[in-house]
């Protein structure tokens, strides 16, 4: 009897963290995040409301703390005082601009700097560390027995993180976490959330100690009540490794954009992404590009882009998969026609999951090509995108083996597409457009996003 009790016990309380656990899920849940890079926060306050309506929940701004006094956008992430909001506008702009967001539906991303703070003399090897407010030297880290000097490179390939967590970052003083430097980063954290920012972008979290990034996401947990959203950069090296991170926050998924960028560059081949590798977290940080892999931001770029276009279409994929939480450039989603449909549409399968349908995401292998992919969402949506140069059209699809039947309705040309089972009970689209064509027509370098409606939708056009 006792041992019934027990187990009952061991029961209940595995059903209570099983809820607590879904529960936290269900906050972070995001339909995709607009990156408004460098952006001044008075002309974001202008534009968040029209991207509430294309159905992104969340922006991330830039860096807010006071930093190097260049114009340039590197120097954001180069911090000089975290008691000042001077990032690309003032304490009150950014207010303002929180305030805008949540009016209309949309929460807020800080990025933070924490690992490092600026180069504000141009020397890669020395800086004067008596230049930062609140901070001494021995919030450094400094070659030995001289303060201030640049203590080693960092070794990506040896093994280990001592050198990614001990050494400079290029020329910038890496600081040590210190009871003060916590204590000061902290209450930027603190502010941030008083202003009703509702979760942070680590910066650079893979030359930080583990245990402290934790600790400052643990630390917003508590002062938010676990109504933040966080997200750590990790960028996969030889010695550091994205996985490693997931217990701790969601992580940038680089193995998923390596993949991507394989895939959509010319001569690659889209079936490699029929099952592609990326990190295992539904909730990584997911994007066809970001500001640390394009050449004209970045002389190291990490693996660009030679086409801006095959970064579109890839950002065009990761609107439509089911897994990821999609991190959209504001450059991109305002030169790409079909990005801000990819948004609507993941924002169409987000509220069907909330009703319980089936928005499995499945590749398909009926079109077997290099250049074309077609992605199903249960029976709730498909995607389609083609790379290559030439429209590809077939005059007929054999879908028995999908979950697709009935009618869908493109999001951006707004036509209508029937799936009906015909002979032998198999299914094939009936109508493209109109009812007398059957089959499949896109056109080159281009990207479809279809939600499913009443057949009725199918009869009247």
């Amino acid at each position: 009897m006792n041992f019934i009790k027990v187990l009952f016990i061991h029961a209940v309380i595995l059903c209570t963290i099983c809820a607590f656990h879904m529960k936290t899920l269900a906050v972070e849940k995001t339909t995709a995040i607009f990156h408004a890079f460098d952006g001044q926060y008075s002309n974001i306050e202008q534009l968040v409301c029209d991207l509430g309506q294309q159905g992104y929940s969340h922006i991330q701004i830039p860096p807010t703390q006071k930093s190097n006094p260049s114009q340039e956008w590197w120097a954001r992430y180069q911090p000089v005082d975290y008691s000042v909001i001077e990032g690309r506008g003032s304490e009150e702009d950014l207010k303002k601009l929180i305030n805008k967001a949540h009016s209309c539906h949309v929460k807020v991303i800080a990025d933070v700097v924490f690992n490092h703070m600026a180069n504000l003399d141009n020397n890669e090897d020395f800086e004067d560390l008596s230049k930062f407010p609140n901070l001494s030297v021995r919030d450094f880290h400094s070659a030995s027995e001289s303060p201030g000097k640049k203590p080693c490179d960092i070794n990506y390939n040896d093994g280990n993180r001592d050198s990614e967590i001990n050494c400079w970052l290029g020329g910038l003083p890496d600081l040590i976490f210190t009871n003060n430097v916590k204590k000061i980063q902290k209450a930027h954290l603190k502010k941030l959330l008083n202003l009703g920012v509702d979760g942070f972008r680590f910066d650079a979290a893979k030359h930080m100690p583990d245990s402290v990034v934790k600790e400052y996401i643990s630390y917003v947990e508590r002062q938010s009540q676990g109504k933040t959203w966080n997200y750590i950069e990790a960028i996969a090296d030889s010695d550091t490794h994205p996985e490693n991170y997931n217990s701790i926050a969601a992580v940038t998924d680089f193995l998923l954009y390596h993949s991507m960028k394989n895939a959509f560059t010319f001569g690659g081949d889209l079936r490699s992404l029929r099952v592609p590798r990326a990190v295992f977290d539904p909730r990584s940080v997911t994007f066809g590009r970001n500001h640390d892999n394009i050449r004209s931001l970045n002389s190291n770029a990490i693996n660009p882009y030679s086409n801006d276009s095959d970064s579109y279409l890839a950002t065009a994929y990761v609107l439509a998969r089911e897994s990821g939480t999609p991190l959209v450039l504001n450059w991109d989603n305002a030169d790409a026609a079909f990005i801000k449909y990819g948004v609507k549409f993941r924002q169409i399968m987000h509220q069907r999951e909330n009703e319980k349908r089936n928005v499995k995401e499945n590749v398909l292998t009926v079109v077997d090509s290099p250049t074309v992919l077609l992605m199903e969402r249960g029976r709730e949506g498909f995607f389609v995108v083609n790379k290559g140069e030439n429209k590809f059209e077939v005059p007929e699809l054999d879908l028995t083996l999908s979950h697709l039947e009935g009618c869908y309705r493109e999001l951006r040309h707004n036509f209508t597409v029937a799936i009906e089972r015909g002979h032998y009970g198999k299914k094939f689209i009936t109508h493209w457009g109109t009812s007398n064509r059957a089959g499949m027509e896109v056109d080159s370098r281009d990207a479809l996003y279809f939600t499913r409606e009443t057949f009725h939708q199918c009869q009247t056009g």
